[in-house]
């Protein structure tokens, strides 16, 4: 695995995960969240499974339920997974120049916003610089869109609905408690869902159970403790679950060449954790 002047982070805050470093295998995955990603320092390659050949690029966005390979070709890797109600993809896709079927690529001052982003790895680290860049960047699409524009996805419901199934996320609540909950019906509710976030309910509980135990190992739990916190049978189920969603196994992300930095932008006690404190995830 090549290395870099740059410093591999993990770094996770409420609706988004943003994960740099180098991948020695390609990203096979039916995407559990919309999902942004750069070469920072070389093109990745991709293809999804509506595309005939692959195609280069340096930044690419996948809207969330994509089936899609990516190679990464060793390059340094910037993955973000976007808010689930849009707003993210909705902003960035207004950044992008070129589409191919569902997926965006090649970003509007492409080098510059690579530059920006490789500043944020570059020691020492700071959590408040690493979420002040990934906000400013994210946003930057919004600031050209109308508000009239009915693209932009904001249901009320929906935001409730996801409140719940954060607040209950070790337990596997029906989507009729659900649909009850915001006074719809369950099939209304799934179809509703699904046109918000670009995901099935079921599958949203997942990503968010993935998100969840990472963000729980990052503050010390051990894998088996965070996965079964948040609803997983055991840590197996939890690698599983995390290969099939987001393409890559714990193992791929937390072995860098240079100690992968886990951040966050709460004030814990140790907000920042190096790789060797997750040694059961390399198993």
């Amino acid at each position: 695995m090549p290395t870099t002047p740059y410093c591999p982070l993990l770094f996770l805050w409420q609706q988004r995960s943003v994960f740099i470093g180098s991948l020695a295998e390609p990203i096979d995955v039916s995407t559990g969240a919309s999902t942004l990603m750069l070469g920072l320092d070389k093109p990745i390659r991709y293809i999804t499974q509506d595309m005939q050949t692959s195609m280069e690029c340096r930044s690419l966005l996948i809207p969330a339920g994509t089936s899609v390979v990516v190679d990464t070709q060793d390059a340094f890797f910037f993955n973000c997974t976007l808010d689930p109600m849009g707003t993210d993809f909705f902003s960035l896709s207004k950044l992008m120049t070129k589409k191919m079927g569902t997926t965006y690529y090649q970003l509007q001052d492409e080098q510059d916003h690579i530059h920006s982003l490789l500043s944020i790895c570059s020691p020492p680290l700071s959590p408040n610089k690493v979420q002040a860049t990934l906000n400013h960047f994210l946003q930057l699409g919004l600031r050209s869109i109308n508000k009239n524009e009915g693209n932009l996805i904001n249901d009320h419901r929906i935001e409730r609905v996801i409140d719940q199934i954060k607040k209950s996320i070790g337990e596997n609540t029906s989507l009729t408690e659900l649909a009850n909950l915001v006074n719809v019906s369950p099939a209304y509710l799934s179809e509703l869902f699904k046109n918000c976030t670009g995901l099935p309910v079921r599958r949203y509980r997942l990503w968010y159970r993935l998100f969840s135990t990472v963000e729980n190992i990052g503050l010390g739990k051990n894998l088996t403790e965070a996965a079964m916190d948040c609803g997983f049978n055991d840590s197996s189920h939890f690698i599983r679950t995390f290969r099939s969603m987001l393409g890559m196994t714990p193992t791929s992300i937390f072995t860098q060449a240079t100690p992968l930095q886990f951040l966050t932008p709460t004030p814990f006690e140790s907000n920042m954790l190096k790789q060797e404190s997750h040694g059961e995830l390399l198993t």
